[in-house]
């Protein structure tokens, strides 16, 4: 059985991560995630391990920005989050988009799976 972790914890996990993102240090955001962690995001094929790091450090089209979270809910070690982000792409334009994202945590606190949705038409 797995461990769980408190609610206060998995919250401070979840807001740890948009901190780091939005820090813009690549290696620490991979870090958050457990080794053979997954990362499924609109657009990529699944992410396992050092391919997140490489999303990261290659392939992320965001250059900086600020996540602003408006909703943090937890269920044991999962939390879905719901928000804001506004930054700038590699390319210089703006990015405004609203984003879903859900995390299940490992008992040690690393992401073990990430899905990120985001805010637009399409269907």
């Amino acid at each position: 059985m797995t461990a769980e972790l408190s609610p206060t914890e998995v919250e401070a996990l979840v807001r740890r991560y948009y901190t780091t993102v939005d820090a813009g240090d690549d290696n620490a955001t991979a870090d958050l995630f457990a080794a053979d962690g997954t990362y499924d995001r609109p657009g990529y094929d699944t992410m396992v391990g050092e391919d997140i790091r490489r999303f990261y450090l290659e392939n992320r089209v965001i250059e900086s920005g600020e996540h602003t979270l408006l909703d943090v809910i937890v269920s044991g070690n999962q939390a879905a989050s719901r928000g804001e982000f506004n930054g700038k792409l590699k390319d210089g334009s703006d990015a405004h988009e609203g984003f879903a994202d859900f995390f299940v945590f490992n008992a040690d606190g690393t992401i073990a799976k990430r899905t990120s949705y985001f805010y637009r038409a399409a269907v």
